[in-house]
């Protein structure tokens, strides 16, 4: 009869035997002792049986031994394979030595407190077996070693066992510097989303600093604010959010960012999430360097779009009025600064690279499909055209300066509700120095005698519902040309079934521009160089600002010692003059910058993010620093940098 016992294979070897020796004892609480040790054990033999395995591949079988008695109950397992096998064991003998030390402890700590005599030879025995267990498993490692195969492998998760320790200690420290901040981008524009998906999403400029401040509030939980930074960007071509959360919440923050998107368009997530594309980190930085460089947009190059980044940054850091009732900018200090940025590194392309050559704004662009269309559409070359423009803002005057460059004497009508606004655009300095001799202005009123007038007409107002229909175009007996250049848009569907009537939006102005990108597709590559390392640069800064904050707090401790030991001295100072006690006060204040003007300045080297996260962690951890913010409710409740040390020409003080 085969004794009671663990029976296994070896990988490349004979049965191994794990005898388990059962107490004769029969008493109630000998029994206790009996159900704990087999409780103990079977855990064991079953991880054992889950851990064996051989380079074969082939099922073996394993027998666990009931230890209430002599019957064996047998189980087959699918072995894994080779590269399963030897991390298991491993496990399996860690286990086991653990359970030595840890549960079976207790068991036996139990019994002995129990001091029966019957129990005494059962706490040796089961100890013994535990240790038998453990040396079998040793068996089978010095088994595994005999082929290369293990070898290799037990060689290799020796020589890695240390480091996942190591950098899980190394995770876990940078997980806990709570105050980085991290950038992020959420948006969609021409190059994916149709123009009925951008139009839903679009937002007056008026309206950027309150759509902001409702998305930061949105996201706002008990915790504190997920998005404690935004900054919209909605032109004709794009829509995109700029936000900044703390590095630890920024998987919920872009999932409260898509969920908002989808309340405030009414699309649904199957609708919206196939348009919307989503940056972190490094690639959000280097989307909105590439967008304020003009290597983004509709037209290559175009430099309307940098003036759209200067007017988001400047209304993302812009206060309250409260006698105007504004709606304060929501940009705080990760995200203004990364606008910022985008603005110098879009004029520092332009400067160093021909990016910006030929024709390159929307409006330009609509001027040259008039000119290329103009004789198909309206049997008429574009010099003898008569051209009606909707609208009085930014995108009709680049449309006056395009046109006027390429037909300074063209005669125009440029219709808007306020008159007077119309006229300054005409009499703006760059306009008249192009032409616009024969150009006239006209109200909102008389906006469909003009379209009568007009061979082309371009639309380019704010409206947010079209202003032109099928029913306002039809039976014309000359040929009409409509470009719409709005988002959204302003020349409704079906206009372009109209008989005589060719209607274009600003997707089918990709057309037109495609020549022209082909000419500057060399200097992309020069303006990717650029940008790149100023992409560098930036993610230098940005680590640094999650060190502010224990700055602040290490500077706020030192003063704190400084005046104390001061006070403490108080009495032994009282003969000094007002000046003196001044000079004594500058002194130790001096002292103390001077100590620590080597951790400022150490965490503004250019160093990866990693590094800077451990040198954090290590100023925290070895002063026992808790983060101390400048100022705000949004800042403290969302470990949201906002204040700075200066540079060397401060000698490393923080900013009050």
């Amino acid at each position: 009869m085969t004794p009671p016992g663990l029976t296994f294979l070896a990988p490349h070897g004979a049965p191994i035997l794990v005898p388990m020796p059962v107490p004769a004892a029969s008493t109630a609480t000998a029994g206790l002792g009996h159900n704990s040790a087999r409780i103990v054990l079977s855990s064991c033999a079953l991880g054992m049986c889950a851990g064996v395995a051989s380079s074969s591949r082939k099922r073996r079988t394993a027998r666990l031994a009931d230890v209430s008695g002599s019957s064996l109950a047998v189980r087959e397992l699918d072995e894994p394979d080779v590269g399963k096998f030897v991390p298991k064991m491993r496990a399996l003998q860690n286990q086991a030595e653990l359970l030595r030390s840890g549960e079976l402890r207790q068991v036996i700590e139990t019994m002995k407190s129990l001091r029966k005599s019957e129990l005494k030879g059962a706490i040796s025995e089961v100890d013994e077996l535990l240790a038998a267990l453990i040396g079998a498993i040793q068996g089978l490692r010095d088994s595994a070693q005999s082929s290369g195969e293990f070898r290799e492998q037990l060689a290799g998760l020796d020589l890695s066992e240390a480091k996942p320790k190591k950098d899980k200690g190394r995770a876990a420290r940078k997980e806990g510097v709570e105050t980085m901040m991290e950038v992020h981008v959420v948006g969609l524009s021409h190059h994916s989303a149709p123009v009925e998906v951008r139009q839903k999403l679009a937002v007056a400029e008026a309206k950027w600093n309150e759509y902001a401040q409702d998305l930061v509030l949105y996201a706002k939980t008990s915790n504190g604010y997920v998005v404690p930074e935004a900054a919209v960007l909605s032109t004709c071509n794009r829509f995109e959010l700029y936000f900044a959360s703390p590095e630890l919440k920024k998987y919920s923050a872009i999932e409260c960012v898509h969920a908002f998107l989808r309340e405030q368009s009414g699309l649904s997530q199957e609708e919206l999430d196939p348009y919307l594309f989503t940056f972190t980190g490094h690639d959000a930085i280097n989307h909105l360097f590439e967008v304020s460089s003009g290597l983004d947009s509709l037209v290559l190059g175009e430099a309307q779009i940098l003036a759209q980044v200067k007017a988001c940054h400047g209304h993302c850091i812009s206060k309250a009025d409260d006698e105007e009732e504004t709606v304060p900018g929501a940009g705080g200090k990760i995200v203004a600064k990364m606008l910022n940025a985008g603005i110098r590194i879009g004029k520092l392309v332009r400067t160093r690279t021909k990016i910006g050559k030929g024709s390159v704004s929307v409006s330009s662009a609509a001027v040259e499909l008039m000119i290329s269309r103009s004789m198909a559409d309206l049997r008429k070359p574009a010099s003898k055209v008569q051209v009606g423009i909707i609208g009085a803002g930014k995108m009709s005057r680049l449309l006056l300066l395009a046109l006027f460059s390429k037909h300074p004497d063209i005669k125009v009508v440029l219709v808007n509700r306020s008159v007077e606004k119309a006229e300054a655009v005409l009499k703006d300095d760059m306009v008249k120095a192009r032409g616009g001799t024969n150009a006239t202005v006209a109200g909102m009123d008389s906006m469909f005698d003009v379209m009568k007038q007009s061979d082309v007409v371009f639309t380019a107002t704010g409206s947010e519902v079209p202003i032109i229909h099928p029913k306002d175009v039809e039976g014309r007996e000359l040929p009409l040309m409509l470009v719409d250049i709005s988002v959204p848009l302003n020349v409704a569907k079906g206009c372009e079934d109209v008989e005589n009537v060719a209607s274009y939006s600003v997707d089918d102005l990709q057309k037109v521009v495609q020549a022209n990108a082909q000419k500057r597709a060399a200097e992309v590559e020069k303006a990717r160089k650029i940008i790149g390392d100023e992409v560098g640069k930036f993610k230098v800064w940005q680590a640094s600002q999650g060190a502010v904050p224990y700055l602040a707090a290490l500077q706020a401790m030192a003063e704190r010692i400084r005046t104390t030991e001061t006070e403490k001295l108080s009495n032994k100072l009282q003969g000094l003059h007002e000046k003196e006690r001044a000079s004594v006060d500058k002194l130790t204040r001096h002292i103390v910058d001077q100590i620590f003007r080597p951790i400022y300045y150490s965490m503004k080297e250019d160093e990866n993010m990693e590094e800077k996260k451990e040198k954090i962690w290590a100023l925290k951890k070895m002063f026992k620093l808790e983060p101390v913010y400048k100022r705000g409710a949004l800042a403290q409740e969302s470990s949201c940098t906002d204040c700075d040390y200066e540079g060397p020409e401060s000698r490393g003080q923080l900013k009050p």
